[in-house]
């Protein structure tokens, strides 16, 4: 919207004010958030998988880092899909090659999803110079700038937190405060 609407003069919804670091802060979050996001599109495309897809070979990647074992119960968890879904995902992941099915020991009828070596030298490969970059504009900080933009953080992940909506007593579902500020989808 235009200055006279919505957003006003800064330009989202926040209130106009006359110190306006905090609003600016805030506005360059949004800008590296949406450039973090585009990244990130940029790469899937490049890899030639969904969001679903990336997300399942990050999620089989961290588990094998920490030598967690996922069976696709945990993996229809953690993406919040059908086991239909799931098994379309699983599906295509081992058609190109980024997951492979292995017997689960501890039960002779099920699997194990495992994140191939293909894939994690994919990921790598994909993301090694972006986080090269992260890491250099991060590590020329003061230790009292991070601290400082750790304390930042911190509240605004609870700002953020803040939104998850509770669950009552009776079992129905309340949105949280700021849910009632979304006027658009945010995707």
């Amino acid at each position: 919207m235009t200055e006279g609407g919505t957003h006003g003069a800064s330009g989202y919804w926040y209130p106009d004010r006359q110190e306006k670091a905090g609003v600016e802060l805030l506005t360059l979050m949004r800008r590296y958030r949406a450039a973090e996001v585009a990244m990130r599109e940029r790469k899937r495309r490049s890899m030639r998988m969904n969001a679903t897809d990336m997300e399942a070979v990050r999620f089989l990647l961290r588990a094998g880092e920490q030598g967690r074992q996922v069976r696709p119960g945990d993996l229809t968890a953690h993406l919040g899909i059908t086991s239909a879904s799931t098994t379309a995902v699983v599906k295509r992941l081992v058609s190109t090659g980024h997951v492979e099915r292995r017997p689960d020991p501890s039960d002779g009828r099920g699997a194990l999803l495992v994140a191939t070596g293909h894939s994690d030298d994919e990921v790598r490969t994909e993301l090694t110079d972006v986080h090269a970059r992260m890491i250099a504009a991060a590590e020329r900080l003061s230790p009292q700038t991070v601290a400082e933009m750790g304390a930042f953080f911190t509240e605004m992940i609870e700002a953020m937190d803040a939104d998850t909506p509770s669950v009552e007593a009776d079992g129905a579902e309340r949105p949280g405060p700021m849910s009632e500020m979304r006027t658009h989808p945010t995707r």
